[in-house]
């Protein structure tokens, strides 16, 4: 169980280094000239990592949803919502998270009321997602058939888990 939790962190932490485009360090150097497996060609502005891996996960959820054109129109600007929902609710999570732990290392004093109220905090942040997720689970019955829900979600975990994967290897969504 201590794994799984530390393990979760670990990735909502990333997910906000990914989030973060003004960081340098996960910029493109900009001496690429040709393509380089994140559809930057010769003379294009460099992609950020966010921009790169939001790329790689459209691209694959096309090729594992086998969207019709019709549901792809209707499917992407409710999933696109959705995620940025979740993002918000991820950060919110995190932030409660880096609280606790300057509580824990003395970095701020806290009583152990205020510290039970970061940890109800914390844990209600995991509730919201939940609640986004269910909200938008009914959004997507209106758009796709059961299977493509289904295909969706597993790719969401497939994908996860080749980008750490890739994270692992020191590499980002093109390097496979």
């Amino acid at each position: 169980m201590k794994k799984i939790l530390l393990f979760i962190t670990v990735l909502i932490y990333a997910s906000g280094i990914f989030a973060q485009d003004g960081n340098p360090m996960l910029q493109r150097s900009s001496h690429i000239t040709q393509d380089d497996g994140f559809g930057m060609q010769d003379g294009s502005k460099p992609q950020s990592r966010y921009e790169q891996v939001q790329s790689a996960k459209i691209a694959f959820f096309t090729s594992e949803l086998e969207l019709t054109p019709k549901e792809a129109s209707e499917f992407w600007p409710v999933y696109n919502k959705f995620w940025k929902e979740r993002e918000v609710a991820h950060r919110r999570i995190q932030n409660n998270l880096k609280t606790i732990g300057k509580a824990l290392s003395g970095e701020t004093k806290v009583s152990d009321s205020d510290l039970k109220l970061m940890i109800e905090n914390y844990v209600a942040g995991y509730n919201d997602d939940g609640v986004i997720q269910r909200n938008y689970l009914e959004e997507f019955y209106k758009i796709l058939p059961v299977t493509k829900i289904a295909k969706l979600y597993k790719a969401e975990e497939d994908f996860r888990i080749r980008m750490i994967h890739q994270l692992r290897k020191g590499g980002g969504p093109g390097n496979r």
